[in-house]
């Protein structure tokens, strides 16, 4: 879907709604302090702004604008990207969400120039451009990101078993030296699932039926990708696109303490891409399964334990992204 600039916001017969929604562990300092900025600033120009970080107010404001007529609703996620997730989860596709980065990583934010400028932020709102991205589901639940199990997994679940409020990419350190030293990297069971439409060579282009194919095989840790994004910058699937209806998935095949360390290190030196023992795969279906506990994480939170089954939602969630922001997130200014 290409981009369509945002309505202006005196069109129609009924004002904006804005629902700033924060999260109680997310940020701190002037991030934090930006956010009563915005509400003046929201209120000043003649929206009806709301600040919560009830889920139930929340679930109450989306249930109220899907029964009511000529009414327009923005929300503003003010955390990490496991807070944009839950929003997204929460709300319907037609609703635009606009990231307020206040997280440890924020991710998305990040890939598509997002700030936790007060004044950024209503611009955004205000002029901002619409756009339906793709979300997968893991087990029900909604991630916009990526979906990982294995070693890195272990790491955010260590985090998350021993965190005390917010954390910072120093907290870390010590589970991931944890994870070196005792993870064993079991083997995972892994198929996947890829829809791809048929078409008839007798026809103009038309396509036909939509047809699935499928592949199996066992590594020791595996990767989801919608955005290819990842923690401290990392670039392990490059060549994830947020809105082509599929998930990228790549997969490391060794299960002994030199291949992880190998793993990692070609990770940070941008080469794994071109180990034999890495695997590269699209699909609309992932299953995952193992005989030991596995522990897998959505979009940089620690969910649980395999198995696990992700599929593609396309179009699923609506992004306002910032005013001269294209889909790759680049600027359009720029080369």
């Amino acid at each position: 879907m290409s981009l369509t600039p945002n309505q202006s916001r005196n069109a129609g017969s009924q004002p904006i709604t804005v629902l700033i929604c924060t999260s109680p562990k997310a940020g701190r300092g002037q991030a934090r302090e930006q956010v009563p900025i915005l509400l003046e600033r929201l209120t000043q120009a003649g929206y009806l702004a709301t600040q919560t970080d009830s889920l139930a107010t929340i679930r109450e404001r989306i249930d109220r604008f899907q029964s009511a007529e000529n009414q327009r609703l923005v929300i503003v996620a003010c955390g990490g990207d496991g807070t944009v997730s839950l929003l997204a989860d929460l709300a319907t596709p037609e609703i635009p969400i606009v990231p307020m980065p206040m997280g440890t990583e924020n991710l998305l934010a990040r890939h598509f120039g997002y700030s936790a400028d007060a004044e950024q932020v209503f611009q955004t709102i205000a002029d901002g451009c619409d756009h339906r991205i793709d979300a997968g589901s893991a087990n029900g639940r909604l991630f916009l990101v990526m979906a990982t199990c294995g070693f890195d997994a272990e790491v955010v679940r260590d985090v998350h078993l021993r965190r005390r409020g917010h954390i910072h990419r120093l907290s870390y350190l010590r589970p991931i030296l944890r994870g070196i030293a005792r993870y064993r990297f079991p083997k995972i069971d892994l198929r996947i699932e890829c829809d791809q439409v048929a078409r008839d060579p007798l026809s103009e282009g038309d396509p036909g039926a939509t047809e699935s194919s499928s592949s199996s095989w066992q590594p020791c840790w595996a990767m989801i990708f919608n955005f290819p994004c990842y923690g401290g910058g990392l670039h392990i699937e490059p060549d994830a696109v947020g809105d082509d209806h599929l998930l990228d998935v790549i997969t490391f095949e060794q299960g002994t303490l030199w291949s992880g360390l190998r793993y990692v290190a070609g990770i940070l030196m941008r080469r794994h891409l071109g180990f034999t023992d890495v695997t590269r795969r699209r699909a609309s279906r992932v299953f995952l399964s193992a005989p030991t506990r596995v522990p897998y994480q959505l979009d940089g939170d620690y969910v649980g334990r395999l198995p696990l089954k992700i599929e593609t939602l396309p179009g699923r969630v609506c992004l306002r992204l910032p005013v001269g922001t294209t889909f790759s997130g680049r600027l359009s200014n720029q080369s």
